[in-house]
């Protein structure tokens, strides 16, 4: 919550702590972190990201990139970790994905919690989101048209 700008280095991902919180700032551009993202908590929501989301982060137990300007399809090696309860939290919502490869049978573990709804995509799992994230599950088609990626 400091009003921080600019692009954040991908090397910043590998530095041996144990929470990263860099919420409710202006950070912009891609995030790319250079190898497997081994910090337990990761919480980069409330800024201006954008591209795809790297399939990096799938290593990380509790995550936040909710409310940025991602696009895309969730990585399928997000869906592997939280079925198999890796991790624990995973919130994406309010951003511009497109789809996520999940059965919609498929049984999400209770230790773990996944959001996300207002994106490009109709979730095609219902899962319990903060009553912050609000109601609506999709954005508007024409929010979506021009954050096609």
């Amino acid at each position: 919550m400091n009003q921080f700008t600019g692009c954040i280095p991908g090397n910043l991902f590998t530095f041996p702590i144990s929470n990263l919180q860099l919420q409710r700032n202006q950070f912009s551009g891609p995030v790319e972190p250079v190898d497997q993202v081994r910090i337990p908590t990761v919480d980069l929501s409330f800024n201006r990201f954008s591209g795809r989301i790297s399939p990096l982060f799938s290593t990380v137990q509790n995550l936040y990139l909710n409310n940025n300007r991602f696009i895309g399809e969730v990585p399928g090696s997000f869906v592997d970790q939280l079925l198999a309860a890796s991790i624990q939290i995973l919130y994406l919502q309010h951003n511009y994905l497109t789809g996520i490869e999940i059965n919609p049978t498929a049984s999400i573990p209770l230790s773990s919690s996944l959001c996300l709804q207002y994106n490009c995509m109709v979730p095609p799992v219902q899962t319990p989101c903060p009553l912050k994230a609000g109601m609506q599950k999709t954005r508007p088609t024409e929010q979506c048209t021009e954050w096609k990626g």
